[in-house]
């Protein structure tokens, strides 16, 4: 009896900690994207890039991905929206660049690609 008693106070529990998780509020994820002005740029010409949905005040690094080690290098911080807006200069050099973005703590990231033809 008394084992019935302990097993049915525990499903209780268990219940009653599945409703809690289903119905309270969760936080709103965050998906990082990293958007470029234009996807195709000629070489040594100006593009601007827009992160957006990262956590508000963070410090952004890029990555050279294209250097033997990648090299991180820090692009500015984030306002209160998540966003940060920034001017590059495409390479020298054609082809399919990639372009990483991420916060100091490696959890969030975005990534694009960009095209010099």
């Amino acid at each position: 009896m008394k084992g019935t008693y302990v097993l049915g106070i525990a499903l209780i529990a268990v219940i009653a900690g599945f409703a809690l998780g289903y119905f309270m509020p969760h936080p709103a994820s965050v998906t990082p994207t990293l958007s470029l002005s234009a996807t195709s740029v000629a070489a040594g010409t100006q593009y601007s890039v827009k992160l957006s949905g990262f956590p508000a005040n963070t410090d952004i690094y890029g990555w050279a991905v294209n250097e033997n080690p990648p090299r991180a290098f820090e692009v500015g911080t984030t306002n209160a929206q998540g966003e940060l807006t920034v001017t590059g200069e495409a390479p020298q050099t054609s082809g399919k660049w990639p372009l990483v973005a991420c916060d100091e703590n490696y959890q969030y990231w975005a990534t694009a690609m960009l095209t010099v033809p």
